[in-house]
């Protein structure tokens, strides 16, 4: 599960910079202000390499301004056509607040925890997952559970053709194509659930149904290739990635006995 893969985002960043004690005009529109805050704020959605580039460079400072002056003059068109006051605007606005109230909660409650210790822990104890190993896998997607264990029985079966069986059930586009065969690939070309079973399966074996955002797979492992190890600092930025979504996970996990959580079977089913 992935929520927010960066949570200290643009949002949280146009938050931190607006609390900034003094803001100094660049310019204006029609009376309106533009302020180094805001500058700031825009400038949050770059690296911190880039970010140092841009304010070194009188240039793209002014480019970055210009397009700034640019955003308010349709700003202020789109404020005069009262786009504001549809329903669209209403669930946009709403999906914003979602937005920003989930990622401060998580700097809040998970933020600190993200240390280098942390991360350098995790990759010890979990350094085959970061190497360049390969696996080469076939599945067959599906909807629904029950269809899915239908579908591991029947290319279990003595004589079955995998393949043949993907062409003709299978709910993956590209299954036409390619009758369910992914080629090689690595962990992190696939989601985590799909790599997992495909990865600590044997070659020639079948396992699943293994449930993702998709739906459900039935997979099986094809040939491994056996890659290299890759040190700490190759891999930093996905280590630290794959604690935050643990930690996100786990604080989600503590709080998710506190909700009721009803699912309409009938309804997911027909998506």
């Amino acid at each position: 599960m992935k929520i927010l893969g960066q949570w200290a985002s643009v949002f949280v960043a146009v938050a931190v910079f607006a609390t900034s004690a003094r803001a100094a005009e660049l310019a204006s529109v029609n009376e309106r202000k533009i302020t180094d805050v805001e500058m700031k704020a825009a400038l949050a959605q770059f690296s911190e390499g880039q970010r140092a580039n841009i304010m070194k460079d009188p240039a793209s400072r002014r480019q970055i301004l210009m397009g700034m002056i640019d955003q308010e003059i349709l700003f202020q068109q789109s404020e005069k056509e009262k786009l504001d006051q549809d329903e669209e605007f209403k669930r946009a606005q709403d999906g914003f607040r979602r937005q920003y109230m989930v990622s401060k909660l998580l700097q809040k409650s998970v933020g600190s925890k993200l240390t280098e210790k942390a991360a350098k822990g995790f990759y010890s104890a979990h350094k085959t997952e970061f190497a360049t190993d390969q696996v080469r896998a076939q599945h067959i997607l599906v909807s629904n559970p029950t269809e899915a264990a239908e579908i591991l029985k029947k290319v279990k079966a003595p004589g079955a053709d995998f393949q043949k069986i993907a062409e003709q059930v299978s709910k993956d586009p590209t299954a036409k194509n390619n009758r369910g065969d992914l080629g090689y690939f690595g962990r992190e070309q696939m989601v985590s659930e799909f790599s997992n079973a495909a990865f600590s399966g044997s070659e020639g074996e079948i396992v699943g149904p293994v449930k993702t955002a998709y739906g459900y797979h039935v997979i099986k492992v094809i040939d491994k290739k056996v890659g290299s190890p890759l040190s700490y600092d190759e891999v930093e930025l996905k280590v630290k990635e794959r604690v935050r979504q643990q930690l996100v996970q786990d604080y989600v996990g503590s709080i998710r006995g506190k909700a009721k959580v009803t699912l309409n079977e009938a309804a997911i089913d027909k998506l």
